[in-house]
């Protein structure tokens, strides 16, 4: 069987366990538009990691260590949004995505914590060093989120009797509440998770039966949009699915992958490890109309997803950028480009890229986004520019060396302080 293991309330959870005081009450970790990593005086909080990977793992984390006048409250506004609220919290209905402003208002007692993402960071990798001596084999697919493989390891009649202990032994060894949910098939586990939460254990064995009632926007990988586009097709719980084979197989790939994976056939593999397809950043900010700043956190958020990609020894090929508006509108623009990495040439790219993309240039932006995909063998280049190519390369890498021991902000472009 494979097994699902979701940690409840992760962030709140981890919290809980610097300050006991959070506990059995309604508390929540919040987050905003990233106060650091822009601030023009420098900030030395923030780190890069790639100790952990999986399909929804950031690899930008700091720690807030601050309070919450500090870090949630600009002048007479209070600024985020709740990040992960505690169970008790979610009883009056407060949620993850709500504004901090709303769920204060909601229950006006609510503890609303800083983040603190390399603390949440750590705590995630020493679970899953934890995991890989417990199941021989074991996949990280969020922070808080990884799957298990027990074929041949457990026998079925004990699954139960192993969950349990492994569920006990992780609350007693790291003090946080984890459910977990075990099928033949790894979407079918992750599925029977949310019915085990919090702190519970479900065994699926009969598929067909466990689906029947399921509203189909439950399952992992069908949005609202989707769902509705079903909802039309009069398919409305998973388990009328199971007699929509062939509308399914007509959608190709895509149709056939969720076909085979609602019903429990699909017998995907737990993979140790993911071949990186695509590396980003984003932020959300405050409306921000001012072209000039938005073009200096540009600037500083190529400086650290260059960073990252520098770390990581990668040669991307493609360059994408996106912006949201504050009336919801986006945009988006993308760049071929075969030239050997360098952490100038991707700030240049993300620059142009920003102007194309920016089609309001009189409206607020809320979002910035930026990543780099399709890498390639370094040794494709192009021959017009590889001499000043490979020189601005070797200096990105001494810059690396520089910021692993310094920490990433010690080398900055002056536009940044401006």
């Amino acid at each position: 069987m494979k097994i699902h293991l979701d940690l409840d309330s992760f962030f709140i959870s981890a919290e809980r366990i610097k300050n006991p005081k959070l506990r059995d009450i309604p508390a929540a970790v919040g987050g905003r538009g990233d106060p650091f990593i822009f601030d023009k005086k420098g900030q030395k909080k923030v780190e890069i990691e790639q100790k952990n990977e999986g399909a929804f793992v950031p690899n930008i984390f700091y720690n807030s260590n601050t309070t919450f006048k500090n870090y949630f409250v600009e002048g007479k506004k209070i600024r985020g949004i709740i990040i992960t609220a505690s169970y008790e919290a979610r009883k009056y209905g407060i949620k993850t995505g709500m504004s901090i402003k709303e769920a204060l208002n909601i229950y006006p007692k609510l503890i609303v914590v800083p983040p603190n993402h390399l603390y949440y960071h750590s705590l995630s990798h020493e679970l899953k060093n934890f995991l890989e001596k417990k199941i021989p084999l074991v996949e990280q697919f969020s922070i808080d989120e990884f799957f298990g493989d027990l074929s041949g390891y457990i026998e079925e009649k004990d699954i139960e009797i192993f969950l349990k202990s492994l569920q006990k032994e992780i609350k007693e060894k790291f003090e946080l509440p984890i459910s977990i949910g075990a099928a033949k098939s790894k979407w079918i586990a992750k599925l029977a998770t949310s019915f085990a939460k919090p702190n519970g254990i479900k065994i699926v064995k009969d598929v067909e039966n466990f689906i029947r009632d399921i509203p189909i926007e439950e399952f992992p990988g069908i949005g609202k949009g989707f769902a509705k586009r079903l909802n039309r097709l009069k398919i409305f719980n998973l388990g009328d699915i199971k007699n929509a084979k062939s509308l399914f197989y007509s959608w190709k790939t895509p149709g056939i992958t969720l076909y085979k994976r609602v019903l429990g056939i699909d017998n995907e593999p737990i993979l140790t490890s993911h071949p990186r397809k695509s590396i980003g950043i984003s932020r959300t900010i405050d409306p921000l109309k001012n072209r000039e700043e938005i073009k200096r956190r540009v600037i500083i958020m190529s400086r650290f997803l260059a960073y990252s990609i520098e770390k990581l020894n990668l040669f991307p090929s493609y360059y994408y950028f996106s912006i949201k508006y504050d009336f919801k509108e986006k945009s988006k623009s993308h760049k071929r480009v075969l030239k050997p990495f360098n952490e100038k040439l991707l700030k240049d790219i993300m620059i142009d890229l920003f102007q194309k993309s920016d089609i309001y240039p009189y409206s607020n932006i809320i979002r910035l986004s930026m990543s780099c995909s399709k890498f390639y063998d370094k040794k494709i280049f192009d021959i017009l520019s590889y001499k000043e190519d490979i020189k601005q390369h070797n200096l990105s890498i001494q810059n690396m060396k520089i910021r692993n021991r310094y920490g990433t902000d010690i080398l900055k472009w002056g536009i940044e302080m401006i």
